[in-house]
């Protein structure tokens, strides 16, 4: 749902829409609360399951696709922000073998890295497929872990295994 909004293919419209002819299928009755969770927003599959990793485990991203700028200068994009203390932003980049496996890719990244990083208002980690949890298992990923670990050290208070704030 969200790589078809993603590319046009499908807006909210549409999607009620689909929703509603998916009813009384088999199978569907189980899926109705994921319908509410699209977001156009996520640019891979990888995106999205990291999304609703963190909401499942209370670390919900607080902004996707997170545009930062020096001076009215775009520096880039990152694919799941939290807001930190005094405006600055804790970014995960989920890196994808497809497209950030590519040498020429590496470098974009590396520099985009750099640039995000010394800007000073930007806080960077980047997982992979693999810092996901398994599904079907109730351990957390790597991903999960790591950002419960920092936003508890960044907002200066734990985030408990339920993301709230002790």
């Amino acid at each position: 749902m969200d790589s078809a909004g993603h590319l046009g293919l499908l807006d909210a419209e549409g999607l009620a829409r689909a929703h509603d002819l998916a009813r009384g299928r088999r199978g569907v009755a189980r899926t109705h609360a994921w319908w509410s969770e699209h977001d156009a927003r996520a640019e891979s599959p990888l995106e999205t399951f990291a999304r609703l990793e963190c909401a499942d485990a209370g670390l919900a991203p607080d902004e996707l696709q997170v545009e930062v700028f020096d001076d009215g200068r775009f520096l880039g994009r990152g694919d799941l922000g939290w807001r930190l203390p005094q405006g600055r932003w804790l970014i995960a980049e989920m890196d994808g073998v497809d497209v950030h496996g590519a040498p020429d890719a590496l470098l974009r990244d590396r520099s985009r890295q750099n640039a995000l990083v010394s800007h000073g208002g930007v806080e960077l980690l980047r997982f992979t497929g693999r810092d996901l949890a398994t599904p079907g298992t109730s351990r957390p990923g790597r991903m999960t872990t790591a950002l419960r670990r920092h936003l508890g050290r960044t907002r200066g208070s734990a985030v408990s295994s339920t993301g709230l704030m002790s």
